[in-house]
């Protein structure tokens, strides 16, 4: 086990078995691509040899920061020691930078396969600094490697490969979801499109409750939508993106969450600007929760739910049969505002120019929806909000906007 830095080398040497072993280093300049030359050898007389877990393989032929890891761009990590120690399972390396820089991370165990090992890690880039939470599912020794490169970059470079002991591993339904991004949490990418002042910097939310809302300040030339994602749904009754409801407000965003269940969830974010007409990712959320949460819908969300609309009451897309149901909802520009049921119900607006009415929601299984007017010429209706009528009493989901 050999660790470099730019004035000195260790190598750390644990014979298999007993018996005569030849230690034979070799070394080149740093900068050079030539072949490396014999520099010394020793003879090693192991008398009683370790019996422990095998190191895992390492193609990198270094242990800890490489040693030009300045000119990578890294300034120093959190963790200084040759060995890594997870005592739960869990592990949280950070990295301070000297300028803004991408990572890729590789997490290597002999039980770890390609695909399990993309659930372990998490990574978040920030201007200073970049972090990895890392989950280990298996006991016994990984190699966690860090490639870097500056923004703009063609290349990932290996920066740095630590050696990390788990004693005690998580439970493999407590891992990351699939398919995240480098760009977890807020940091490069989310100020890069125009969002500031997180609610959350952090890339992981843990709710008891089972609803969460974040919130970023845009420009007024942002517009953002967001996704949710499970790995293994079990009893929601909707889909997942019916429990997600975007709200943008005049210098702000909020993306309130809502969970059907437990488990662990991943929350993307995408944004365009008035000069795009598709969406590109910005940053993704974990959100953890574990206390069994059964929360009904949003309701559907058409089109025209644009900037500046607000649904204060009712904050669910289930209703309850054959009751009154008290509406308030934001829609800015708008002629006139119905509610399409059993009945049509024309919505009044206030001073403070929140539409408003008391609507019946008739029979189960149908729909009550918003629709608007924004023109006293126009004929035709457009909906913007859709919510289903069924039997029961649905817990009031409480989550603002």
């Amino acid at each position: 086990m050999m660790t470099v830095s730019e004035n000195n080398m260790t190598i750390k040497v644990t014979p298999p078995t007993e018996g005569l072993f030849d230690l034979m280093i070799f070394a080149r300049h740093a900068d050079s691509q030539d072949p490396y030359n014999w520099v010394c050898s020793y003879q090693i007389q192991c008398v009683e040899p370790h019996n422990g877990e095998k190191l895992p393989e390492n193609p990198f032929h270094f242990w800890g920061l490489h040693q030009k890891v300045r000119d990578f761009g890294i300034k120093e990590s959190s963790h200084k020691g040759e060995l890594l120690v997870a005592p739960q399972g869990t592990l949280l390396l950070t990295l301070q930078t000297s300028q803004p820089l991408l990572a890729m991370y590789e997490l290597v165990n002999k039980d770890l396969d390609a695909a399990l090992s993309k659930k372990c890690l998490a990574s978040q880039a920030e201007e200073e600094k970049l972090s990895c939470h890392v989950l280990c599912p298996f006991q016994g020794y990984y190699r966690l490697s860090v490639f870097v490169k500056y923004l703009g970059g063609s290349t990932f470079r290996n920066a740095a490969n630590f050696l990390i002991h788990c004693l005690r591993p998580v439970n493999q339904n407590e891992l990351f979801p699939s398919g995240l991004s480098m760009h977890c949490g807020s940091g490069i990418s989310s100020r890069g499109h125009g969002l500031s002042n997180p609610s959350h910097s952090a890339p992981i939310i843990t709710t008891k409750l089972g609803k969460c809302n974040i919130t970023f300040h845009t420009p007024a030339s942002v517009e953002v939508t967001a996704s949710l994602s499970k790995d293994k749904v079990i009893s929601a009754r909707y889909p997942l993106d019916r429990y997600v409801l975007v709200t943008h407000l005049r210098t702000k965003v909020s993306v309130c969450i809502v969970l059907p269940e437990s488990g662990v969830y991943k929350v993307g974010l995408f944004g365009r600007s008035k000069d795009h007409k598709d969406f590109v990712h910005i940053c993704d959320y974990i959100i953890r929760c574990f206390s069994d949460p059964s929360w009904p819908p949003f309701p559907r969300v058409y089109s025209l739910w644009k900037r500046g609309c607000v649904l204060l009451e009712p904050r669910m897309g289930v209703l309850q049969e054959q009751s009154w149901v008290r509406f308030r909802v934001k829609v800015p520009k708008a002629y006139q505002a119905v509610i399409l049921g059993q009945e049509k119900t024309v919505l009044q607006q206030t001073s403070n120019m929140v539409w408003e009415g008391d609507v019946f929601t008739g029979a189960a299984e149908t729909q009550v929806k918003l629709a608007a007017k924004f023109s006293q010429h126009c004929s035709s209706l457009e909906v913007i909000l859709a919510f289903e009528v069924e039997g029961g009493s649905p817990a009031s989901l409480g989550c603002s906007g």
